[in-house]
């Protein structure tokens, strides 16, 4: 005992946890580290399997069990030889035994051998070729030929992209033979396995880009007079309607065809081919896994006893149990593992490979009663560590746990183990670091049995967590796929989710949590370094934007990578690309690459030496304690040359070591949400579709192509459509939207360059015009539909055939495809379309001209209403919502036949949003039923539901999004825009159940921001704030978010500075969904104020009006009332108030400046500073827009910034894009001359090239660095910690 153990024999001594000391070292761990590679039964009924030696620099043996009970089992290799395949470099199946005849697969020249047992010669069957260019795997001796049957990986002609065929080997003969190719011309092929009785044999094969466990194919061939494979059979996996991955083929004594499948139930259970019928026969189901994915050759789930033996996997844990497959009863074997993996079977026994959380890896022999349905003896034949018992008092027991995901409602798995030592205890005030293990595959298992590499941690004082994230296998095909275009996102996710439940429960401790993995676990290590913010150390678009290495400035704490040289998985050059690179940005790191390793490390030597250095690393940078075991730890870069390190790095070191955060001036704190990660982040959505086959269309905004908006086609990995020269956007109304619309595999865009229409397959390929060039873009169109009666394309704007004119505006034009007519919506000045609007329906002629026409709604004098989204349902029934009465959006139906309008769902909520741009879809109908899926908005956020019009009957559907907008349908199944205060704005697959009542999956597939969990430690929560207006007794609502950073904290004597947000429109609402561009603010230190002031949508028409008339009043009132209501509440610094604003929001934010004195500096983007010239000078869209809400002349004069510039007390920001035609560049232009005349502090951007709205990601990333400088360095008496050089300010520079 060691001598600080010895002084608490009675009593444990409290000590840090990872400091205690532990007889589990790690020489004991890696001489523990044997594995089986293999297990057969030999002729006599005795045990053969493949063990590896780490002691013997990993060589892998085969070993033949004891002939008597307790004596030495025997080595049947030769010296000199290893068994070991490198087939498909994972191996597995590297031998196979017949009597007392081996043949195996040897490890230095992938040659097979012949040998009989208890010789200690091995005789070549195969050529050599020099080198291992030819692997096999997975053989089986064939009764029938004389011969072996084995799959064969030949790497002559291409070493990259081998040829795998099943190929015999002559084994009579004394000389080598070339092999002969049985089955060839798929990618992969598994398990020949042969039928005793008659001349035929079952494979599996499979083709790229599947896995083996994704979708694969059972086929049976017949062998000819001279052995060759002829009349072959698809048994499973054929049909292409049914999704199923079989595999492990096996024939009985009796000539019966037996397999596993996941057909159906995803789940892998067993069947029976009827050969006679040709049919699939289940012959035993179960909600569990009878066999598992085959990363290696040679997996044996289940094998005969006269009956079935097999086992299967339930609730995290094996049961062993054996089926009597004539009468389908199935009796679970109770035996002391938990796990089991390989069986092989004799006559009343088997043979299994197994472990628990108290006992190692080991081979049982298990013999049966008569009956064959009781254990009635369990004798290990085998231990990966026969000595380890010796530690059962140290031993953590594995904690099974199931964890939220960051999906609402779904579930995660892991393995919990605490700190464990008999000797030790923590303190009371202590908890304990963390170690999460990520496992390989990526689709692979984590089992919770006993393994010394966990116990070597926990017995030192570490909680260590082993975790299933989604993906993993031993859960069924829906939790293995989803992993599917999600790896790097849902792993990651699952592993940070896991820790966070852990650190919220009071387990482990937040500042020390740590990640390791190998192999594709080193991926998800890496990732959640690189993209999360939760991890403190690690050891290890969608390819490009989940790759790590490409994303090296965002990883903030230290790394240990270990590599072998030998590698042919993962390259070396991977770790040492990422090495340099952390090296090179000067955080803490380290690289350990090992000789003659390959892909998982096999040398005693290297499995200690990785096993100490991960620990060593670990306490030294995030432990807080001194490691009891006397390691010499390797150099870290960047850590034990601390003048080397730079002064961002040494920034963060507090962080690494888990201290508290920093106090320091509210605007000064350090985020890594930069300008450009938020210019990076603001990809837009220009409106979605569904193509003909039912994959989504959608237009995204790309700031890094300057904005250029494409359309994209949902796929495994989303297809552009257009070509790289063209550009899907009208500028209709200015605004534009509606750009494209699709028809089965036919697109038709508005190209923004000319404006011209262009006809294209949803394949990619060359638009083709449709409408004349004009010499420019005069002539614009938005939001067309097909016509199905008289093949055209049907649009708002101009046509070369006018279907309806002669009002001032038209959008919607909606076609029955079942009867000749139209629905459309127009309006006249100075209405806008929420104001007040008609909804016509008009009837085709032959010719197709509309001719006799029905005003369905609108034209009431009495009855003021804005009805808006026409939609005629499958029936030919048409759908529309209005305003009508309640003043809020709800949906109605007309009656055609008396020319009524009945309301189909009434609630106190909107159900739409202003007709801003075109294109907008609230709702759709499922497939062809009386289903609508719709949301409405109420109470500052979205619901989601699906109303039965029929019955008039709602079911609100459950998902993470609390912010909806477009949607478009399915049968069963919708898409939907959609964000929440977590989640950014995302496109969304949403599956029905058959009562279309309940969401059953739910699946990003696009995100405006798809790595942007990385930053949430440093995400404000938005709080929906209700406060009172300047009017007695009315109220008006925000969104706050306070100052958020987990690695700093405001000094106690200080109240953070505020921006309030006046959003444009101002017709339009805001609304509290993560948006990087507040993120930035508040996790500097900013508290940050979005205000839906009075005149904003989402909360009714009589809210909505309180602007009319009022612009420039309302609002301001609104954005100063709730700016004081912080004030007074204690939450911001009165001295510091701040105000920006775009567009109507810029004009807001300017008549704040000059009308009240509320705050002390302002930044108005592309903002109105004269109304008059507004009026004058905008599109025709809004050309009477203000008249409405301003009034008349005197107040035109009276509420415009421009006419008051000795009112202006405080700097002034402006931002101008040049091609701006809803606010000219005259208006900033003005603004900054008149304030520069008057001596405040002024400045102004402007940008070539932009409109209304900044698109350009550098202009973005420009003037976000730029508002905050200028706010720091005229009223924020802080430092902004990001190196940002400022423009000049005019009377202040």
């Amino acid at each position: 005992m060691h001598s600080q153990a010895s002084a608490a024999a009675e009593k444990a001594v409290v000590a840090p946890y990872g400091s205690w000391e532990s007889p589990i070292s790690a020489a004991a761990v890696s001489a523990a580290g044997r594995t089986v590679e293999g297990l057969a039964v030999a002729g006599d009924g005795r045990l053969l399997w493949v063990e590896t030696r780490p002691e013997e620099g990993g060589r892998a043996v085969l070993v033949k069990e004891a002939a008597e009970p307790g004596g030495d089992a025997v080595d049947v290799t030769p010296e000199g030889f290893a068994v070991r395949s490198l087939a498909q470099e994972y191996g597995g199946g590297a031998f196979a035994v017949q009597g007392d005849v081996v043949v195996f697969s040897n490890y230095s020249d992938q040659r097979l051998y012949k040998q009989t047992i208890g010789d200690n010669s091995a005789q070549p069957l195969t050529p050599d070729y020099t080198g291992s260019v030819l692997r096999y795997a997975d053989g089986v001796f064939d009764p029938h030929f004389c011969r072996y049957v084995t799959i064969m990986e030949d790497h002559r002609k291409d070493s990259s992209n081998p040829v795998t065929t099943i190929a015999a080997v002559t084994i009579s003969d004394r000389d080598a033979n070339e092999p002969t190719v049985l089955v060839s011309g798929n990618d992969f092929y598994a398990f020949p396995r042969i039928d005793p009785i008659k001349r035929r044999m079952a494979w599996i094969e499979w083709s790229n880009p599947n896995m083996s466990w994704d979708k694969a194919q059972l086929w049976v061939g017949y062998f000819s007079e001279k052995g060759e494979v002829h009349n072959k059979i698809c048994i499973a996996g054929g049909d292409p309607t049914l999704v199923e991955s079989p595999t492990e083929p096996k024939w009985t004594s009796k000539g019966e065809l037996f397999f596993i499948t996941d057909r159906e139930s995803g789940f892998w259970n067993i069947y029976k081919w009827d050969e006679e019928s040709n049919l699939i026969v289940q012959l035993y189901s179960l909600d569990a896994e009878f066999s598992k994915p085959m990363w290696i050759f040679g997996v044996s789930s289940y094998g005969f006893l006269g009956k079935d033996d097999t086992s299967n996997k339930i609730n995290g844990r094996s049961c062993a149990g054996v089926l009597d497959h004539d009468s389908g009863s199935f009796s679970e074997l109770d035996i002391p593992f938990s796990s089991v993996t390989n069986i092989v079977s004799g006559d009343g026994f088997f043979y299994v490979e197994g472990a628990s959380a108290t006992l190692p890896v080991s081979i049982a022999k298990v013999t049966l009663d008569e009956k064959r349905k009781t254990a009635t003896n369990f004798s290990i034949v085998w231990s990966s560590s026969e000595d380890v018992m010796q530690y059962a008092s140290y031993f953590s027991l594995p904690e099974f746990m199931e964890f939220p995901t960051v999906v609402p409602g779904q579930k995660a798995y892991a393995y919990f183990y605490a700190p464990h030592n008999h000797i030790f205890q923590g303190s009371s005030d202590e908890k304990p670091p963390l170690l999460v293990r990520t496992h390989g595959g990526p689709t692979d298992e984590a089992r919770g049995v006993l393994d010394l590499g966990v116990q070597y941690w926990t017995s030192r004082g570490w909680a260590f967590v082993d975790v299933n994230y989604g993906g993993s296998t031993g859960y069924g095909r829906k939790f293995r796929e989803r992993l599917l275009g999600q790896w790097g996102v849902v792993d990651v996710n699952d592993c940070c989710s896991c820790a966070t439940f852990l650190v919220e429960t009071g387990r482990v401790d937040a500042q020390r949590l740590c990640v390791t993995g190998e192999s594709a676990g080193g991926f998800t290590t890496l990732a959640c370094l690189a993209f999360r913010q939760i991890f403190k150390a690690g050891n290890r678009k969608a390819y490009f934007e989940r790759s790590p290495i490409n994303f090296v400035d965002r990883f903030s704490c230290p790394i240990i990578l270990f590599q072998g040289l030998e590698d042919t998985v993962v390259s070396p050059v991977q770790a040492t690309t990422i090495y340099k690179a952390i090296k090179d940005k000067g955080l803490p790191v380290a690289l350990v690459e090992y000789e003659g390793e390959q892909h998982g490390f096999r040398k005693a030597e290297n499995i200690k030496f990785t096993l100490e250095q991960q620990m060593v690393f670990f306490a030294r940078l995030v432990g807080h304690f001194k490691v009891a075991d006397g390691i010499t730890p390797i150099k870290i870069d960047n850590f034990d040359e601390p003048s080397f390190i730079p002064k961002e790095a040494f920034a963060y070191l507090l962080f690494w070591l888990g201290l508290r955060p920093v106090a320091a001036p509210y605007g000064s704190w350090r985020s890594p949400i930069t300008a450009d990660v938020v210019s990076g982040a603001d990809k837009r959505l220009g409106g979605i579709a569904l193509a003909g086959d039912g994959r989504l269309l959608w237009i995204e905004g790309r700031p890094e192509e300057k904005g250029r908006m494409v359309i994209v086609k949902e796929d495994d990995k989303p297809v552009d459509i257009i070509p790289q020269e063209f550009a899907a956007r009208t500028l209709a109304q200015e605004y534009g939207g509606g750009a494209f619309a699709v028809k089965d595999n036919v697109v038709v865009f508005s190209n923004y360059k000319d404006q011209r229409l262009y006809k294209q397959s949803t394949k990619t390929g060359v638009p083709v015009p449709l409408t004349p060039d004009y010499g420019g873009p005069d002539v614009s169109y938005a939001d067309g539909v097909f016509d199905p009666h008289f093949s055209r394309y049907v649009t708002v704007i101009e046509e070369p055939k006018v279907l309806i004119s002669g009002n001032d505006f038209y959008a919607f034009p909606r076609i029955d495809h079942n009867n000749k007519r139209m629905a459309w919506i127009e309006w006249s000045h100075p209405n806008m379309p929420w104001d007040k609007s008609e909804l016509w329906v008009g009837y085709f002629s032959e010719s197709g001209d509309l001719t006799k026409r029905v005003c369905v709604a609108g034209s009431n004098p009495m009855l003021v209403e804005s009805p808006t989204e026409p939609k005629w349902s499958p029936k030919g029934e048409l759908f529309f919502i209005t305003d009508r009465g309640s003043g809020f959006w709800n949906i109605y139906k007309w009656v055609e036949h008396t020319n009524e309008v009945i309301s189909v769902y009434t609630l106190d909520a909107e159900f739409t949003r202003p007709l801003w741009v075109f294109g907008i879809s609230s709702y759709g109908f499922l497939g062809e039923s009386n289903h609508i899926v719709f949301s409405y908005r109420q109470h500052g956020r979205s619901y989601l539901g699906v109303l039965d019009s029929d019955i008039g009957s709602v079911s609100l559907l459950d998902t993470p999004f609390t912010d909806l907008s477009n949607v478009v349908t399915g049968n069963d199944y919708f898409y939907i825009e959609g964000a929440s205060a977590t989640v950014p704005m995302s496109i969304a697959k949403v599956a029905l159940n058959e009562d279309r009542t309940k969401v059953v999956s739910f699946s990003i597939i696009w995100s405006s921001s798809s790595d942007v969990v990385q930053y949430s430690s440093f995400f404000s929560a938005p709080e929906f704030v209700e406060f009172s207006t300047s009017s007695t007794g009315q109220k008006a609502y925000a969104y706050f978010y306070p100052p958020s950073n987990p690695n700093f904290q405001g000094l106690p004597d200080e109240k953070p500075p505020l921006l309030v947000k006046t959003h444009g429109g101002p017709t339009a609402e805001t609304r509290g969904i993560l948006d990087l561009s507040v993120q930035y603010w508040t996790s500097r230190g900013w508290a940050y104020l979005d205000v839906n002031y009075g005149g904003s949508t989402g909360f009714g028409r009589e809210y909505r009006e309180r602007l009319l008339g009022k612009w420039g009043i309302v609002d301001v009132d609104d954005c100063c009332s709730c700016a004081r209501v912080l004030v007074e509440s204690g939450k911001v610094d009165e001295r510091r108030l701040c105000i920006t604003g775009r567009s109507a929001g810029g004009y807001t934010t300017l008549a704040s400046l000059a009308f009240r004195d509320t705050f002390k500096a302002g930044a108005s983007l592309y903002g109105i500073g004269d109304l008059s010239l507004l009026r004058a000078e905008t599109h025709k869209f809004e050309s009477h827009y203000t008249d409405n809400l301003v009034g008349n002349e005197n107040a035109y004069y009276e509420r415009s910034p421009i006419n008051f510039v000795d009112k202006f007390t405080c700097p002034v920001i402006l931002f101008q894009g040049l091609d701006d035609k809803v606010v000219p560049p005259d208006q900033a232009r003005k603004i900054y001359k008149a304030l520069k005349e008057k001596g405040l502090p002024v400045a102004l951007v402007e940008y070539e090239g932009e409109q209304h709205g900044f698109r350009k990601a550098e202009n973005i990333k420009f003037t976000l660095e730029q508002q905050m400088v200028f706010f720091a360095r005229l009223v924020g008496n802080f430092k902004v910690a990001d190196d940002i050089t400022p423009i000049k300010i005019e009377n202040f520079d």
